[in-house]
């Protein structure tokens, strides 16, 4: 029989396309010896928006915010239940080293919990918040005061009723994919870190199944540059981020392979208690013959821009940049191509106003999906990512491949993407981003020569096949370490 592999999804493949959807794609896709069963965690829809695969032979769709019909649990549940919730919530409130086992421990518990009874049930009993504001004022006023603290825990402050209320709320809906459905595969693969581990270590507690943990951005860092927003209070926020950070520690701890996209990725993964002897970074990958290199250039300079409308992507940058552009090239042309998610229309329409105010509505323009990415990357001179975070971006590794030189900040993996083959500025920085763009609408002779490197960059080190290899010895190595010692440690180890 194939091997099976449970795939662990969060707001990706197979409910949207574009992004780390392309990179699960091409896994299943180019995998085809073994059999996938996709686990996709989303907010509420459930619509399967990708062309699958024969080998994916079940998807599983868990939403988050969904209304639940629930019933309540007999007492010696709600009494069972209660005990490892308190667990739960004091180690997300500690600093003492220890904390992270004792919140993997809790995990584990809650696993088996929902094995026995109705999880969702037991996390949207009302007195869970009375709970929460208790732990949480215990500890607030002593977070940060232990020996050997873990320093890079976010602070807290003391809590309303209203914190507590929100902050239990939260928890009911982030905590559900322990009480989703948990694939009894030889192997589970969470494509990022956050709640998409969730299912692998209900598994790895339950089953015993080994897993890889795959981050293409950094899911922490992310959660941290998100702005602030007016529906989460300051408290509830830093409650949330106590919660990411404690899941981020456990799944670096639990995962028995750790896959970063980028050697930036490390750094933080290394710096949130990852075991070096785990890390086996693997860069994404393209196919090249799909990105041909464009055999001419726009007639006007021209900087392209290809992406979802998204706030981490700092079009707002990128907007002030071409204003600079224009002082100077009165012609150039901003050109940006790609969806807007469902939730970003007010972003976009932002930029539609700055747009504006700076003068640039026959400058600068949204264009909507487009039925050939190529061909949008190849509306360029250049392309341009302004993003304050990144892995390892997809869009910057297609351009290279048609031959266009990119002008990129450098977050995440970018820089390596680059290497040599374009400019790399400050994030956050429109002078600077403006500048490289002039430097190389005028420099003809350089982007060509940028031009012929970037393809070259791609075909010797990003292509999808050195991908594809990379994992299957991954799930190689685990399948024989799962067949010759049995089950591995306990979640608790």
């Amino acid at each position: 029989m194939p091997a099976t592999v449970a795939l662990l999804t969060e707001g990706t493949y197979p409910l949207h396309t574009g992004g780390v959807s392309v990179w699960c794609d091409q896994l299943v896709s180019g995998l085809s010896h073994i059999d996938f069963h996709v686990v996709a965690l989303s907010g509420l829809d459930s619509q399967v928006r990708c062309d699958l695969p024969p080998n994916v032979r079940q998807v599983s769709v868990v939403p988050l915010w969904a209304s639940l019909p629930v019933r309540r649990p007999p007492r010696g549940a709600r009494l069972a239940f209660r005990e490892i919730y308190e667990r739960l919530l004091s180690a997300m409130m500690s600093d003492a080293p220890e904390a992270a086992v004792a919140f993997g421990l809790a995990l584990h518990d809650l696993s088996h919990f929902a094995r026995r009874h109705d999880l969702n049930a037991a996390l949207s009993e009302p007195d869970n918040a009375q709970l929460v504001l208790s732990v949480w004022r215990s500890h607030a006023t002593t977070l940060g005061l232990t020996a050997g603290a873990l320093r890079s825990s976010p602070s807290i402050p003391l809590p309303s009723v209203a914190d507590a209320l929100d902050a239990s709320m939260w928890l009911s809906h982030l905590l559900r994919p322990l009480a989703g459905v948990i694939p009894e595969c030889d192997v589970t693969h969470a494509v990022s870190n956050g709640l998409s581990v969730l299912p692998a270590i209900a598994a790895k507690s339950v089953y015993g199944t080994p897993f890889i943990l795959t981050e293409h951005g950094v899911y922490l860092r992310e959660r941290f540059l998100s702005p602030p927003s007016e529906y989460l209070a300051p408290g509830t926020r830093a409650f949330l981020l106590r919660f990411y950070t404690h899941l981020t520690r456990t799944a670096y701890r639990l995962a028995d392979i750790i896959s970063p996209a980028s050697n930036f990725n490390t750094r933080w993964q290394l710096h949130f208690g990852a075991d070096p002897r785990k890390l086996r970074p693997v860069y994404n990958g393209i196919d090249p013959a799909l990105f041909g290199v464009g055999e001419s250039e726009p007639a006007q300079p021209t900087v392209a821009w290809v992406g979802r409308v998204d706030p981490i992507k700092d079009l707002d940058t990128l907007i002030r940049a071409h204003a600079l552009i224009q002082h100077r090239l009165p012609e150039a042309q901003l050109r940006m191509f790609g969806p807007i998610p469902l939730g970003n229309e007010g972003y976009e329409r932002s930029c539609r106003q700055l747009i504006h105010d700076l003068g640039l509505d026959a400058a600068a323009h949204f264009e909507g999906r487009v039925p050939s990415v190529a061909q949008a990357y190849q509306s360029g001179h250049v392309v341009a990512l302004s993003s304050i975070s990144e892995g390892f971006p997809y869009s910057v590794i297609e351009a290279m491949a048609t031959g266009r030189p990119m002008i990129a900040t450098d977050v995440g993996g970018v820089r390596e993407a680059v290497g040599d083959t374009g400019i790399v500025v400050p994030p956050r920085d429109p002078r600077a981003f403006a500048e490289a763009c002039e430097t190389l609408l005028r420099d003809d002779t350089l982007r060509r020569t940028l031009s012929l490197r970037a393809r070259e960059r791609v075909l010797t080190l990003f292509t999808v096949q050195h991908c594809l290899q990379a994992y299957r010895a991954m799930y190689r190595d685990l399948l024989a370490r799962t067949h010759v010692t049995g089950l591995p440690v306990a979640v608790g180890g």
